[in-house]
């Protein structure tokens, strides 16, 4: 809606432009006669009418560029790390850059480079949905201008993407993989094609820090589920049935020390008169109160007697129903399990609280 206004404002901008050129080009007219009457048209007259001419000109042209100045400030953000850009109904903030050679156990970065880790904080302040996509919109560029988009390589908390709830907070990390003797490292944020920020573009400079680093704190404003309680949407069920935590699955899998699995038991209905595809990938996350948002855990998953199974699309009529494990802290609390919908002409997406 921001960037709506910016362009109504360009247009409203423009259209006085031409009537104020149009109008003085009428008043000249006048009073070239007028001159030409009370001095005879001598040169005083022609000379006192070029100055009037100019010093307009002038002016106008001093108008112009403070208005296109006033412009491009309102189009874009220049911001240190830690520090929060706050638009009409999105705020974010890149509070930590860290770099390493490798990503869990089997991500490396090829010779000479290492990956830049960006960790983010972006909030909906605004009453609907948004929807926001991290690896679309951000790149980084170094000091002698080459520009590295974000990598597909992640760490254990990628930064969510996809729609956001009123109040709600997607934290985690951007990834890049850059060279190892790169440096003036800026992050870009691209908002062009959204009409959802006030800013078309934001700019982190990743090598200087705020005083104080800045944060961003989640509040739901929308309905949470309890368990055993069902969101309905557009032909889609779902319903979150319980969820149970053990610390094993099986007799080689075992949290790592001073975590736990948190187990939903989750059930997907199709009403529709078409297959559904289910991805938990990109639909489900246990997400605890700051925002952090943790994926299902494959190893943990796979050790399920009733795991979810995604392998097929959940045919008109059919239900399916099955249980994911996800790995974090042991007490992690408040804890939710969010399930996104993926309706892009009705964007919905729904809370259950865990605990």
């Amino acid at each position: 809606m921001a960037r709506n206004h910016i362009s109504s404002t360009r247009r409203r901008t423009l259209v006085a432009g031409v009537g104020v050129l149009a109008a003085l080009a009428g008043c000249s007219d006048t009073d070239d006669t007028a001159a030409e009457e009370s001095v005879g048209g001598g040169e005083d007259g022609a000379d006192a009418q070029s100055t009037t001419s100019a010093e307009t000109d002038a002016g106008t042209e001093s108008d112009a560029e403070s208005t296109s100045e006033e412009r491009n400030q309102q189009q874009e953000a220049n911001v240190a790390l830690g520090e929060t850009v706050e638009g009409e109904s999105l705020s974010m903030v890149a509070r930590e850059v860290t770099k390493t050679e490798k990503l869990g156990e089997f991500t490396e970065a090829e010779n000479g480079n290492t990956f830049a880790v960006v960790r983010m904080a972006v909030k909906n302040t605004g009453t609907e949905f948004v929807n926001f996509n991290s690896i679309l919109q951000a790149r980084l560029k170094d000091d002698s201008n080459h520009v590295y988009d974000a990598s597909f390589g992640s760490t254990d908390h990628p930064i969510e993407s996809g729609i956001l709830a009123a109040g709600e907070v997607a934290r985690g990390d951007v990834v890049f993989e850059v060279p190892k003797d790169t440096g003036g490292l800026t992050m870009q944020f691209d908002f062009s094609a959204f009409d959802f920020f006030e800013f078309e573009r934001v700019t982190v400079d990743l090598e200087s820090k705020a005083d104080s680093i800045q944060d961003l704190e989640q509040s739901l404003q929308v309905d949470v589920q309890s368990p055993g309680d069902a969101v309905d949407h557009e032909d889609v069920s779902v319903t979150l049935h319980g969820v149970r935590t053990e610390t094993e699955l099986g007799s080689f899998t075992q949290a790592e020390d001073g975590n736990e699995y948190v187990i939903p038991d989750i059930e997907i209905t199709n009403n529709s008169e078409e297959p559904l595809s289910v991805s938990t990938a990109l639909q489900m996350r246990i997400k605890d109160g700051s925002g952090l948002a943790f994926m299902a855990d494959i190893g943990g998953s796979s050790q399920l007697s009733q795991g979810y199974s995604e392998g097929s699309e959940i045919a008109p009529g059919e239900s399916r129903r099955g249980e994911l494990a996800y790995q974090l802290e042991q007490g992690t609390s408040p804890l939710y399990w969010a399930f996104n919908f993926l309706n892009l002409s009705d964007e919905m997406k729904a809370f259950w609280e865990l605990r």
